[in-house]
C-alpha cells in the first residue's frame, strides 16, 4: 500500500468505526510502523479529519465530529478494571467498596486505585456514609457510550499487566 491516501483512508475508517481507538490498536490492525502511523495521524489531524488526545505515553484518536466530553469515558471503558466497575455500576444504582472488589475479582488496592481515578475523572461519584458507596455520575450517558464502544484485546492485556504492579 504505497498510496498515502489509502493509508489515511484506512486509519480514518478505523477511527470513525471505533472512536477512541489507541495508537497500538491502529498499528496492530494496519501493520504500519511507528513513524508511518504517526505521520499519517498528524496529517489527518492537521486536515481536521480526526482529533487526537495525547498523554505522555499514550494516544487515542477520535472522529472530528464526536463529542469531546465523551473522550474520557471512552478511554476508561477500554481498561478492563475500569470497564468492570462501570458495568457493575450500570447494573446497580450504588455499590459498596467491598461488593465492588468481590464482583470485579480484583484486589482492594487495585479496586481503590481504579475507583479513585474514576472519581477524579468525574465518571463515578463517591457517596459518603457509614459504608462508602459508589454510583455513576451520569447513568444514561454511560449506558449510551458503552453501547457504542469496542473494547480492544490489547487494552485488556495492558490493564492486566498494570494491575499486577498496582500493589507494589
Amino acid at each position: 500500500m504505497r498510496n498515502p491516501y489509502k493509508k489515511r483512508k484506512t486509519i480514518l475508517k478505523m477511527v470513525e468505526n471505533d472512536p477512541g481507538v489507541g495508537f497500538i490498536d491502529i498499528q496492530k490492525e494496519t501493520g504500519y510502523g511507528n513513524g508511518v502511523l504517526s505521520h499519517h495521524l498528524k496529517m489527518l489531524e492537521s486536515k481536521n479529519l480526526i482529533r487526537v488526545l495525547r498523554t505522555e505515553r499514550k494516544m487515542w484518536a477520535f472522529p472530528i465530529n464526536s463529542d469531546p466530553s465523551e473522550d474520557v469515558l471512552r478511554i476508561y471503558l477500554r481498561r478492563e478494571t475500569c470497564q468492570k466497575i462501570l458495568l457493575l455500576l450500570m447494573r446497580q444504582d450504588t455499590a459498596a467498596f467491598s461488593h465492588i472488589c468481590n464482583e470485579i475479582k480484583k484486589s482492594p488496592s487495585t479496586t481503590s486505585t481504579t475507583l479513585k481515578t474514576l472519581v477524579e475523572n468525574g465518571l463515578v461519584k463517591k457517596i459518603p456514609g457509614f459504608e462508602v458507596r459508589y454510583c455513576l455520575v451520569d447513568h444514561d450517558r454511560t449506558v449510551d457510550i458503552v453501547s457504542k464502544t469496542k473494547i480492544s484485546k490489547t487494552e485488556v492485556l495492558k490493564d492486566r499487566f498494570a494491575d499486577t504492579f498496582s500493589y507494589l
